[in-house]
């Protein structure tokens, strides 16, 4: 490896499947923007053939070892796929085809290898060599790596640079010992502590929780700052995005340190649920991405909340994925057809999907579904298998029919029920006929419970709908009961319910599932938005009133008396007004500042403690809820109280929460708190990210401010983390964003990116999708940009697979 090129020479023992239907002589491998050095089979020069795609061979035995020597230039490659530099280390991002860009191969999941690795550099400027598996021997500039896993290329891995590195070791429940190693760039080396605590507790977790343990003697994490996703689970040597693995309490908030665990506890889960048992094809990308989302859900609700996990994962799902399945690239949680897979790692395929694995969960309970996990690896390990394998291994492993469940994989769109009610005094009896609306029928469970007026829970299970519609009876009730349907939410639907807004109210003091109580929260507080003459506002504020003084979990009120963000409520009209939707959320605000200004006074002193730092749900939740009542009463005027909190903050979660809330509104303690939280954290890369985030969302900054932002020394566009958190960020601050000065910048990012990083352009492209739902004057611009982007010369299949779909 060399600053100008790299070298990369595959020796490849090659063997006919004789299992396989076709028998072909012909071999086809991938490669993409290689040149070709030399090539033999079984030492012979070999007639072949450089086609689109790839390489061609013919004439082929039954066995033979094949020699390919390429040249690749890293150091050229923004594409961030294949060997690229990150700050002048190298390291690789080989799913899903990635590994096609590094040497001529079968680059699919369903081939299977024993890799060996040899690595030379310069040991003065890259240091430290690392690949899959083992060390097998080392040296100064040259080492080799061993790993005895067959596995698909794309979860091959290299990283040569300089590293300081945190080692520790994890002794497994056989009693073999692993050893941990976390590399970073030297000047993070002190906020990696975090990260390795929440790798043993994973490695400790999956072991308790699932029986399943590490397999290897080394596990290693490298952190770089250039990634386009969050992390990859490369056998034995995962890469990740700086941002999922730094923290300490002065540069990440309670929400970074959990998401650092979660990233960490999903990448390593994925040596059971993706590496040992793969994917037949990418079409069964939700094999191993939906089955490890719900276990590192699970992970993340068995250390904290299981209730606020619950409920960010239902907001998230609801704002994005929902948006998705009423989008033009809607698509099955197994997609039928893509042109880029890099397209397909999506809401759907992940959240959607992840979904449905807790609903199987539901179906099956706890035992039930780790006897099909049991039987599943019993079946599979070391093999490339279907989502068909997983659910047979869990409908056998049960005794349970999941022929009609299937319809989850296979349909696109989010189902739509209705449950209507009545309540028979004469005879006791609570009915309820549950409908589904659409054109196919599901298989879905929906966990409910019955309260009485007194607030009594008198009733609680799960119901499974398994037809069209299907009516319930609940007998000897003495009084009509209030309903909780869809508590946890048990099934990824939209529910229609005649529940009025003074059922809800009652459901939000009493239910004794938190994820209801703040879902019925979350409904009055549309209702209050959309429909204001459609509400009893002196009632609704009382019932607010009552949660904010009821000493429950204060993260479960912080997120109850946070209204739906501007993008949720786009998806609740049906035609998007930008400057209207801004306006009658900012007219509830106003309502909350005015009824309660003096109970979030005395709500914030009484949490405004300079307490040590502490990951403890009582402390999140005491800073969640001093942060959202911070935001309202700077809202309000209270600008000095965000300064003063922003300046003392002894920890990241209160300093932005502080410095966010003054750039939310004009005030004169805004420039000041831009300049102190840049001269103060300039040098740390995550919190520049949201310094630029901020300042992004701001309701002031117009696209003259972003283009300032751009022009900034630290802004750089081949970071897909800064990128996003400048054009990311502008493009949710909508009345901002939504013109046409707004949508020709994005559109000029787009295009730049086409030739540099087509990815992370689809990303942004996508910002179009929902086009058709705005205004008339907004539609027909942003048709515009979409038919500009569409005519680029050369334009990436990333991109135009979404642009195509959009303009459909």
């Amino acid at each position: 490896m060399f600053e100008d090129e790299t070298i990369v020479s595959s020796k490849v023992n090659y063997y006919q499947n004789s299992t396989s239907s076709n028998q072909s002589n012909v071999l086809f491998l991938n490669g993409v923007d290689l040149e070709l050095i030399s090539i033999l089979i079984d030492g012979i020069e070999p007639a072949y053939q450089l086609v689109k795609g790839g390489l061609e061979l013919s004439d082929l035995g039954d066995e033979f070892v094949l020699e390919i020597t390429t040249r690749i230039h890293p150091e050229k490659n923004t594409s961030l796929n294949g060997l690229y530099q990150s700050s002048g280390n190298f390291c690789t991002q080989c799913e899903a085809h990635g590994f096609r860009q590094i040497t001529y191969y079968l680059d699919r999941p369903d081939v299977l290898s024993v890799f060996t690795t040899h690595i030379k550099a310069d040991s003065t400027r890259y240091p430290v060599l690392l690949s899959n598996g083992n060390l097998i021997t080392s040296k100064p500039g040259e080492v080799t790596w061993h790993d005895p896993t067959p596995k698909p290329c794309y979860l091959f891995a290299l990283v040569a640079g300089d590293f300081d590195v945190l080692e520790d070791t994890y002794t497994t429940l056989s009693g073999n010992e692993v050893a941990l190693k976390i590399y970073v760039e030297s000047h993070n080396i002190d906020k990696t502590e975090f990260a390795m605590a929440s790798l043993k507790r994973s490695f400790a977790w999956d072991e308790q929780r699932f029986g399943l343990e590490y397999d290897l003697d080394i596990y290693m994490i490298v952190a770089v700052d250039d990634f386009n996703m969050g992390a990859m689970e490369n056998k034995g040597l995962n890469i990740f995005n700086s941002a999922c693995v730094l923290a300490n309490p002065d540069t990440a908030t309670d929400k970074d340190f959990i998401n650092v665990e979660a990233v960490i506890g999903h990448e390593y889960f994925h040596n059971w649920t993706g590496n040992r048992v793969t994917c037949q094809d990418w079409f069964q990308l939700s094999l191993k991405e939906s089955l490890t989302v719900f276990r590192d859900q699970e992970f993340t609700s068995d250390l904290h909340s299981r209730a606020i996990k619950r409920i960010e994962d239902v907001n998230g799902l609801r704002t994005f994925q929902f948006a998705e399945d009423a989008g033009p690239m809607k698509h099955p949680v197994r997609p039928e057809s893509y042109i880029e897979m890099n397209n397909f790692y999506t809401f759907t395929v992940y959240e959607k999907g992840a979904e449905v694995i807790r609903m199987i969960h539901t179906l099956l309970g706890e035992e039930g579904f780790q006897q099909g996990m049991k039987l599943y690896f019993e079946r599979h390990d070391g093999q490339a298998v279907t989502i068909d394998d997983f659910v047979s291994a869990m409908g056998d492993a049960n005794d349970f029919d999941f022929e009609s469940f299937m319809t989850w994989y296979s349909q696109p769109g989010t189902p739509e029920v209705e449950i209507k009610t009545h309540y028979d005094a004469n005879s006791k009896t609570y009915s309820a006929i549950i409908t589904q609306l659409g054109e196919h029928t599901y298989y879905l469970p929906i966990r409910y419970g019955l309260m009485d007026d007194q607030g009594h829970e008198i009733d609680q299970g799960v119901l499974v709908l398994d037809e069209r519609e299907k009516t319930y009876q609940f007998k000897d009730l003495e009084c009509e009961p209030t309903p909780s349907w869809l508590r946890s939410f048990s099934a990824p639907i939209k529910l229609i319910s005649n529940l009025s807004l003074e059922q809800r109210m009652f459901l939000c003091e009493h239910d004794t599932d938190a994820f209801s109580r703040w879902d019925n929260a979350q409904e009055l507080w549309l209702s209050l938005i959309l429909d204001p003459n459609q509400v009893d506002e002196v009632t609704l504020f009382d019932t607010f009133e009552k949660v904010l003084n009821n000493e429950i979990d204060n993260s479960l009120v912080s997120e109850m008396i946070t209204l739906p963000s501007e993008r949720f409520l786009h998806l609740r009209v049906d035609e998007i007004d930008v400057l209207e939707i801004r306006g009658k959320r900012e007219a509830v605000i106003e309502k909350i500042i005015q009824r309660f200004k003096s109970l979030l006074l005395t709500t914030y002193a009484k949490l405004n403690t300079q307490d040590d730092y502490e990951l403890t749900p009582e402390a999140v939740g005491n800073r969640s809820l001093k942060n959202i009542c911070l935001y309202y009463l700077v809202k309000g005027g209270e600008f000095e109280l965000a300064y003063t909190q922003f300046s003392a903050a002894n920890c990241m979660s209160d300093r932005l929460g502080g410095f966010n809330a003054l750039l939310a509104i004009d005030n004169p303690y805004q420039d000041m708190a831009i300049t102190e939280m840049f001269e103060r954290y300039q040098n740390d890369t995550q919190v520049m990210d949201k310094w630029f985030a901020a300042q992004a969302l701001a309701p002031a900054s117009n696209v003259d401010n972003i283009k300032q932002l751009m022009q900034h020394a630290l802004f750089s566009f081949n970071t897909p983390n800064r990128l996003r958190s400048v054009i990311g960020s502008f493009a949710q601050n909508f009345v901002q964003f939504h013109n046409q000065q707004g949508y020709e910048l994005l559109t000029e990012v787009i295009i730049k990116l086409n030739t540099s990083n087509p990815q992370i352009g689809a990303r942004l492209v996508s910002i179009y999708n929902h086009w058709k739902r705005y205004t008339p004057e907004l539609r027909a611009l942003q048709k515009q940009q979409l038919e500009k982007i569409l005519a680029t010369k050369n334009l990436s299949n990333d991109i135009f697979e979404i642009v195509q779909a959009a303009l459909k």
